[in-house]
């Protein structure tokens, strides 16, 4: 099930990217990673590096709540 975190995460990479995350499993991912972002958790040198490997589709299933 999706949670509150996951479907703000959703909502801004399809508003600022144009990138659409399922809001299952890559949304929380996300959501994750900008949290570890916010409270600092990786080094200031480098990219990250974040797959997306599929799982948009699913996001059609929650379209009343994106």
């Amino acid at each position: 099930m999706p949670n509150d975190e996951g479907m703000e995460a959703v909502k801004l990479l399809a508003r600022l990217e144009g990138i659409l995350l399922d809001p299952v499993y890559t949304g929380k991912a996300m959501a994750g990673l900008i949290d570890g972002i916010s409270q600092k958790r990786f080094k200031d040198e480098g990219p990250i590096l974040f797959i997306h490997t599929g799982g948009a589709p699913a996001l059609f299933a929650y379209h009343p709540h994106v």
